[in-house]
């Protein structure tokens, strides 16, 4: 079933009539090839999903009926990932992948071995990425994306947003994501290294973190993120048996 963005679903109800434009009416329309009767999901990208059926195709804007509204129930298990920005866009796979492993929120990294690339788009970019992943996965939750940060900064966003930040250390820990406690883990944020490593003053500023390896053999920073959102996922399921 196509699905399509449209925020806000949570103030409407089954029946409504809502109106597609933009973006979103293009695809529908020029892409995806949608007749009228067609039944369509919409996603608030706020947990909220709707199945929808095409009332009337216009020149530039589709006219939807909602006949089922899907509100969300109580995230369980969020978690967050800051990452370091990686070189040759690899950092939007690391986005994309995360998005579709369910993460809540994103905190770009500005580290001093990252590379030196324009940061002013980075949120909108970013945001295009995570929004067509989660359309592609019916993920009904987008991720918060956060203004690229210095890792001390970081350090005081991620703990003000209620996360416990883990270091998914290069240093090889003998801890594993499924060692650690319930309470050790609370709500994780886990912290990426960029392609370089991190420096002596970044470990300095991570002193007393909880350290989890993620194997033995040394990985790209972006298969990173995309292991520790897995691995999280069945330590999460397996929080709920």
């Amino acid at each position: 079933m196509p699905s399509v963005y449209y925020p806000g679903l949570e103030r409407l109800q089954a029946d409504s009539l809502v109106r597609l434009e933009g973006e979103e009416f293009h695809h529908l329309a020029r892409v995806a090839k949608r007749r009228l009767k067609d039944i369509l999901l919409l996603n608030s990208g706020k947990g909220t999903l709707a199945t929808a059926k095409v009332e009337k195709l216009e020149a530039h804007s589709v006219l939807l009926r909602l006949t089922e509204i899907k509100f969300p129930e109580e995230r369980r298990h969020p978690f967050a990932i800051a990452f370091a920005l990686l070189r040759n866009r690899n950092d939007e796979l690391l986005v994309e992948k995360c998005t579709e492993l369910g993460v809540s929120a994103l905190v770009p990294l500005i580290t001093e071995h990252s590379i030196h690339q324009a940061i002013d788009n980075t949120i909108t970019r970013f945001g295009r990425i995570s929004l067509a992943a989660a359309k592609q996965c019916d993920n009904p939750w987008l991720p918060e994306i956060r203004h690229p940060q210095k890792l001390e900064t970081a350090l005081e966003t991620i703990r003000e947003a209620g996360y416990t930040p883990i270091l998914c250390s290069e240093r090889k820990p003998d801890r594993w994501l499924h060692h650690l406690t319930e309470e050790e883990v609370g709500r994780p944020c886990f912290l990426i290294g960029p392609e370089g490593g991190w420096s002596e003053a970044e470990f300095k500023l991570m002193e007393g973190l909880t350290e989890i390896t993620l194997g033995d053999l040394i990985t790209r920073a972006e298969t990173a993120g995309i292991v520790v959102a897995a691995q999280w996922q069945a330590f999460a399921n397996n929080l709920d048996q």
